[in-house]
C-alpha cells in the first residue's frame, strides 16, 4: 500500500501519485483532432449514403417506433422516438436525428477514449477507422434500431469511470453509474460492464478495502435503482417490462451455433474468405487479447504501476472483462428463449469493445527488437488487412443499399402492388395480416398480427390467448357487422409462429379480394347466418 508520502489527495480518496490528473494525458494534436473530424465526416456521408431511400426499418425498429403490435423492450430508444413523436414530429425524422447525433457521438467517444488511454492519435485513428469503417457498423447506424444510442451508453460509462481513475471523485463514479443504468435500459445486455467495473474497483490495491466496497457499492447502486425502478413501475402501469421468464426454452441446434461461429468470424473478413482462416485469424486476435490482459492484471495488482500506463491498464481491464462477460450474457441469452441466434447486431457491441481493447493493448507494447515488437508488426499489418477489407465491403453494400434501399423502407417494399391495395381499404376496417408492422409504416394504418400458433420466445402456445381464442375474436369481429381483411405478405416468410394460411382459409370463410405478385388479400366472411 502506499504511504502518504507517495499519494496526493484527491477529493475524499487517497491516490498514488501515479493515480494523480495527467497534465500531458489529455494533451491531443492538431492532427488527431483532424483526423477524427475527417472520420466523423466520412461517417455521416456513409449515412446519407446508406439512408438514401430512408433509413433501414426492420421488425424490430417498428417495436421501438409503437407502431407493431408486439410491445418493445428495453425503453429509452422508444422513448427517443416517442416523446418527439408526442410533440409533431414524424417518427422516421426522429430517428434520423438520432442517428446523426449518436454516429457523431460514438465515432469522437471511440476515438478520444483511445488517444487518452493509449496516447498516441495515430492508433486511435486506426482503432476509430476499424470500427466506423467495418459494414455492421455502418448499417446499423443507419438503421432504426437500439444499438448505436447503447453502444453511446456504454461509451459514456467507460469515460465518467476513466475519470474516476484519474481524478477519484466519487461524482465522476455516480455518473458512470447512471449512464450505465441508461445503457441497461437501451439494451438489457449492459450488466456485464458494470461487472467488470466493479471487477477492476475491487482489485485495485491501492485505496483501503473499505474505500474500494463502498466505491463499488456506489457504482452499483444508483444504476440498479435506475433499472428495477423503472421495472417496477412498467409493470404496475403497462404490465409487462423485461419480458422474458427465467427458464429455459432455448432450442438452438448444432446449425444454429455453426451460423453463430460464422457471425462472429464475419467481423474479420467477408464470407468469401474460408471460415478457417477467419477463425484462426479471429483466434490469434483473441489470443493476444488474453496475453496482455494476464500482463497487464499482474501489473494492476502490483500497485507500483508507471505514471504512463495506469488509465490503459484500468480500461484495458474493464474492456476485456466486459468483452466475456457481454458475449456470454448474449449467449446465455439464446437457452431462456427460444429461437433467438447470435445474429450480427447483438455481437456488434463486442466488436467495438475488442478493437477498442487491442488498439489499446499495442499502445503498450514495447517496440524495441523481440516478441513484443514482432506483435505489434503482425497487429499493424493486420489492422491494415482488415481496414481494407471493411473499405471493400463497406463500400459495396453503400452502393447496392443506394440503389435499392434496405429493410420495410426498400425501394421493393415501398413499390408493392399488395400495400398499394391495403391503402384503398375501407377506412374503418380491422387489419390482420402476417406483417402487421410493415402494413402500419407503410399504410399509416394500424393492423394485428395474424393469430399465432405459438409465441416466438417459448416455442409454445400462449396459455393465456391461445390460437382458438385468437381466431374466434376475429370471426366475431367479422359476425358484429366489421370489414376484417386479412393481408397476406410473401416476403414475410420467417414467422413460422403463425397459423397457416390454409388454416386460417378453413377456419375463418376467407373470400379472396385481391390476388398480387407479392401476396393476397382476404375478407372475412360473417357466419352469423349460417
Amino acid at each position: 500500500m502506499a504511504t502518504p508520502a507517495d499519494s496526493l489527495a484527491l477529493g475524499t480518496r487517497r491516490f498514488p501519485a501515479a493515480m494523480a490528473p495527467r497534465r500531458g494525458a489529455r494533451s491531443t494534436s492538431s492532427g488527431g483532432w483532424f483526423a477524427c473530424a475527417l472520420l466523423v465526416l466520412l461517417s455521416l456521408v456513409l449515412y446519407r449514403l446508406n439512408s438514401h431511400h430512408g433509413m433501414t426499418v426492420w421488425p424490430d425498429s417498428t417495436r421501438y417506433m409503437g407502431i407493431s403490435p408486439v410491445p418493445y423492450d428495453a425503453p429509452v430508444y422508444h422513448w427517443m422516438l416517442v416523446l418527439p413523436h408526442a410533440l409533431g414530429v414524424p417518427l422516421l425524422t426522429a430517428a434520423a436525428a438520432w442517428a446523426v447525433v449518436t454516429l457523431s457521438a460514438n465515432v469522437v467517444l471511440i476515438f478520444a477514449l483511445i488517444r487518452r488511454t493509449a496516447g498516441d492519435w495515430r492508433l486511435s485513428a486506426l482503432g476509430t477507422a476499424l470500427i466506423a469503417l467495418a459494414p455492421q457498423f455502418v448499417s446499423l447506424h443507419a438503421a432504426v434500431i437500439s444499438e448505436p444510442p447503447f453502444i453511446t451508453f456504454v461509451l459514456l460509462t467507460l469515460w465518467f469511470t476513466l475519470d474516476y481513475f484519474e481524478r477519484g471523485r466519487r461524482r465522476d463514479l455516480l455518473i458512470a453509474s447512471l449512464m450505465l443504468g441508461m445503457a441497461t435500459l437501451t439494451r438489457f445486455t449492459a450488466p456485464p460492464l458494470g461487472l467488470a467495473i466493479v471487477l477492476v474497483i475491487l482489485t485495485d490495491p491501492r485505496p483501503s478495502f473499505a474505500r474500494r466496497m463502498a466505491d463499488s457499492a456506489l457504482f452499483a447502486i444508483p444504476g440498479a435503482a435506475l433499472f428495477f425502478a423503472w421495472v417496477a413501475i412498467s409493470t404496475l402501469t403497462v404490465g409487462h417490462s423485461i419480458g422474458r421468464e427465467l427458464r429455459f426454452y432455448g432450442n438452438m441446434g448444432p446449425d444454429q451455433w455453426w451460423a453463430n461461429l460464422e457471425t462472429t468470424a464475419a467481423w474479420i473478413l467477408p464470407d468469401a474468405v474460408p471460415l478457417t482462416i477467419r477463425v484462426a485469424l479471429l483466434l490469434g486476435v483473441l489470443g493476444f487479447a488474453g496475453w496482455q490482459f494476464a500482463r497487464q492484471l499482474a501489473a494492476w495488482r502490483s500497485s507500483r504501476l508507471d505514471i504512463s500506463c495506469e488509465l490503459r491498464i484500468a480500461f484495458s481491464l474493464m474492456l476485456g472483462l466486459f468483452f466475456v462477460g457481454y458475449l456470454a450474457f448474449v449467449w446465455l441469452s439464446t437457452a431462456l428463449e427460444a429461437n433467438l441466434q447470435f445474429v450480427g447486431r447483438y455481437g456488434f457491441p463486442a466488436y467495438v469493445v475488442l478493437v477498442m481493447l487491442v488498439t489499446t493493448q499495442a499502445s503498450g507494447l514495447d517496440m524495441r527488437p523481440g516478441r513484443a515488437r514482432t506483435a505489434g508488426l503482425v497487429l499493424t499489418a493486420f489492422a491494415l488487412l482488415l481496414l481494407a477489407s471493411h473499405g471493400l465491403r463497406t463500400g459495396v453494400r453503400t452502393e447496392q443499399v443506394f440503389r435499392e434501399g434496405n429493410g420495410f423502407l426498400s425501394v421493393e417494399w415501398q413499390a408493392s402492388p399488395t400495400m398499394a391495395a391495403v391503402r384503398a381499404l375501407p377506412a374503418e376496417a380491422a387489419l390482420y395480416s402476417n406483417g402487421a408492422d410493415v402494413v402500419a409504416l407503410l399504410s399509416e394504418r394500424s393492423a394485428q398480427i395474424v393469430p399465432m400458433e405459438r409465441l416466438l420466445r417459448t416455442n409454445r402456445p400462449d396459455p393465456r390467448n391461445p390460437p382458438e381464442a385468437q381466431i374466434a375474436r376475429i370471426r366475431a369481429q367479422a359476425n358484429a357487422g366489421l370489414p376484417v381483411y386479412l393481408i397476406v405478405l410473401d416476403r414475410i416468410d420467417w414467422r413460422f409462429y403463425l397459423a397457416s394460411e390454409d388454416r386460417l382459409k378453413r377456419e375463418l370463410a376467407l373470400v379472396p379480394a385481391g390476388e398480387f405478385t407479392d401476396g393476397r388479400i382476404y375478407r372475412v366472411a360473417s357466419t352469423a347466418s349460417r
